[in-house]
């Protein structure tokens, strides 16, 4: 008589208790069905749908960490700047950085306009010249539309803002003191009115006969200015032979004070010059072009 077999009990390691053994080892993919296939693959695609957020709030954490510690640097180098920018102690201080020259001849008013990029006899940028005739051997009238249209010319090369910083300076030949004196004054004196109105910045002073010796020592130092000579030993210039329209004019520096009687001293760039200038009158170009 066959008695049916009892079930035998379950080992704890048989591995048709999966759930209940602790040594459980998954079935790889390829014992699987396709079906579970996909649904393992879905599943384990899902477990974390932003891996990416942890490293983006860490990026946040450090931006506004950095913000935080340097905004107030940033603020504080701002308004530093901000009150030097305002203090008056650093504003602009230069003095007028143009210069007009006006000369006037018998025959004709010449002007020069110097643009300077220092204060003083600084590096030249810019030079500029007009001439406009008659000179001061002309009525008043005439004299003074002549000043008025250099003023035009130098208005044109001088920045507006620049105009009441700017010094003009007019001289006037030896010639002008063979009018006599009481006509040189009313001729200076016309050419100080119209200046006055030009809007540029003019004294009466300045505005006057110069000499001879006067006018050499100006071309002294306006050659050796050229030649780069300024602030160079007094051995190391450049002596000047000039022929003026009523005299001549010879001028160098000295390294003694032998000639005191012609001897004029100027300190330029730093360095005292002792020159010595000599005028000679009646040897100029008018009294030569009669013979």
């Amino acid at each position: 008589m066959n008695f049916p077999k009892s079930p035998r009990p379950s080992s704890p390691h048989s591995p048709s208790s999966p759930s209940s053994s602790p040594s459980y080892i998954p079935p790889h993919r390829t014992q699987l069905h396709p079906r579970m296939i996909s649904l393992y693959t879905s599943s384990s695609t899902h477990t974390n749908p932003n891996p990416h957020k942890p490293h983006t709030a860490k990026c946040l954490l450090y931006f506004f960490a950095f913000l935080f510690f340097t905004a107030p640097f940033i603020f504080y180098l701002f308004s530093t700047a901000l009150q030097i920018h305002s203090n008056p102690k650093f504003a602009d201080s230069r003095p007028a950085s143009f210069a007009l020259a006006l000369r006037a001849g018998p025959d004709a008013l010449r002007l020069s306009v110097f643009h300077f990029l220092g204060p003083g006899l600084g590096l030249l940028a810019a030079a500029h010249s007009a001439a406009a005739a008659p000179g001061f051997a002309a009525p008043p009238d005439a004299l003074r539309g002549a000043v008025a249209e250099l003023v035009r010319f130098a208005k044109g090369k001088v920045p507006r803002k620049e105009w009441k910083n700017t010094v003009v300076r007019l001289a006037a030949s030896e010639e002008l003191e063979e009018l006599g004196t009481e006509e040189a004054e009313k001729v200076l004196e016309c050419c100080r009115q119209a200046l006055k109105v030009s809007g540029f910045l003019f004294k009466d002073e300045w505005a006057r006969v110069v000499s001879g010796e006067e006018q050499g020592i100006f071309s002294w130092v306006a050659v050796n200015y050229a030649l780069g000579n300024l602030g160079r030993e007094p051995q190391e210039t450049t002596g000047i032979v000039e022929l003026g329209g009523a005299s001549l004019q010879v001028t160098s520096a000295k390294l003694n004070k032998d000639l005191a009687h012609s001897l004029r001293t100027i300190r330029l760039s730093g360095v005292t010059y002792n020159l010595y200038t000599w005028s000679l009158p009646q040897l100029g170009q008018v009294p030569f072009s009669f013979f």
